[in-house]
């Protein structure tokens, strides 16, 4: 067996770590991990779903990672034993399954022990259990959920059916992923990228802000969920726009984001920080690491007198801060607001990610069972920016769902936020010829 091995950690996992540390001593709930859930209703083998999920650790170095502090990770050889945890507390009464479920969700993965993905099965009946997958955002993104549940989901099923398992074999590493990121940071192409976010970002900061009335201080923090759904007609129009417009969907939503909040704010000057997959090439479609990072888009639509105008400029801010985005979000924060580095108690204003369906893979499958996902609610969620909006894309189809500081945004803003945004995308797709003087559009 190989000794376990020794390196730095990332900017992004530095960042995380410190967040968690002062968390732990404000007394503030950590949000380093995210969780799924899903009913599974036949034959369940628990011994081959252990099996699975030491198999998955063992493909993926990731998920064998601890961290000591936060400069430094050491990748074991092996998972720990007993990777699935096993939960007979609630059998014969659902309600109390249900809420072993969350509870399992809202478990923490400590940083010194190497496990990363956590797995939990609430059992109801002999052929009636929860499966709980609780992922640690130091090591897995959302991109690398979707390759972990779909590989997960291969592994069983084809040690349940006797076959042995065909994955693709995974060429790029998690410790060249770490090796590379640090390395291109410390030579002069990392530099080069700073000196762009210098110029960018050397007067405002580079965390957005979000300039509009707040909420009285003192309310208890909680979340606010609103959600639009665009019809499969105006999505047609809509990605038929974007196309003419040589922008991609996610510019076309952009720059509507920033016109409405000029339009509330009354500022031209706006940032968004937006979500970005970082999976350009072959060799990290699979890989587990958190390759995602927040890319700060600032765009000023001073003088744009047209949507068409407005999108151009975003599209070339979009473009510019792609190319000089393999700079963490954390190293621009500690670079540009040093005072607020690591802070769990400053906010991001605006957060828009974009989810495509095509990323997402299948979810668990755990066949021969019938296998759906079970809903953790959405409602109660506060995210650590003050208004992240998620576009969810498939062929025909076009979501927005506006997760929020309740206890900080008037829900009042965000309705009518939402609401422009939802008109401009269907307006302007007929006529992006139209003025932005105020409400023009």
């Amino acid at each position: 067996m190989s000794a376990p091995l020794s390196l730095p950690t990332l900017g992004y996992q530095e960042g995380r770590l410190l967040m968690d540390e002062r968390s732990r001593t404000l007394g503030v709930p950590s949000v380093r991990t995210i969780s799924q859930a899903y009913r599974v209703r036949g034959p369940l083998d628990l011994a081959l779903l252990e099996q699975a999920t030491a198999r998955l650790a063992e493909r993926h170095e990731a998920l064998r990672t601890r961290f000591s502090g936060p400069t430094e990770q050491t990748v074991h050889p092996a998972a720990p034993a007993g990777g699935v945890r096993l939960h007979t507390d609630a059998v014969g009464d659902e309600a109390a399954a249900v809420a072993r479920v969350r509870a399992e969700a809202d478990r923490p993965l400590p940083a010194d022990r190497p496990e990363r993905l956590g797995v939990s099965v609430v059992r109801v009946a002999d052929d009636d259990h929860f499966v709980v997958l609780v992922f640690d955002h130091l090591v897995v993104d959302g991109w690398a959920r979707g390759v972990l549940t779909d590989e997960l989901s291969h592994l069983y099923s084809a040690l349940a059916a006797g076959r042995e398992p065909r994955l693709a074999e995974v060429t790029y590493a998690y410790r060249d992923h770490v090796r590379d990121q640090n390395g291109l940071l410390a030579g002069p192409d990392g530099e080069r990228m700073m000196d762009f976010w210098r110029e960018r970002l050397a007067t405002t900061g580079a965390i957005p802000r979000l300039d509009v009335p707040r909420l009285p201080p003192g309310a208890t923090p909680e979340g606010g969920y609103q959600a639009r759904r665009l019809p499969a007609a105006a999505v047609a129009r809509i990605r038929a726009f974007a196309a003419r417009e040589r922008v991609t969907l996610f510019m076309l939503v952009l720059c509507g984001l920033y016109v409405a909040l000029r339009e509330h704010t009354g500022e031209d000057d706006q940032a968004v920080a937006v979500n970005v997959y970082n999976r350009e090439t072959a060799d990290r479609e699979n890989l587990v690491a958190p390759l995602a990072e927040l890319l700060v888009v600032r765009t000023d639509l001073a003088g744009a007198d047209t949507f068409r105008a407005a999108l151009r400029r975003v599209r070339t801010a979009s473009l510019d801060a792609q190319e000089n985005g393999a700079v963490p979000f954390s190293e621009l924060v500690k670079a540009f607001n040093p005072g607020e580095y690591a802070d769990p108690d400053v906010p991001i204003g605006v957060v828009l990610n974009m989810l495509y369906a095509q990323l997402h893979g299948g979810g668990l499958d755990l066949a021969p069972a019938a296998t759906e996902p079970f809903p953790l609610s959405d409602e109660g969620f506060r995210p650590r920016s003050e208004l992240m909006l998620v576009g969810e894309a498939g062929a025909d189809e076009l979501a927005l769902t506006a997760y929020y500081q309740a206890d900080r945004l008037p829900a009042a803003f965000v309705t009518a936020l939402l609401d422009r945004l939802v008109a401009l995308l269907e307006t302007v797709v007929d006529e992006p010829l139209l003025p932005l003087d105020g409400r023009g559009v």
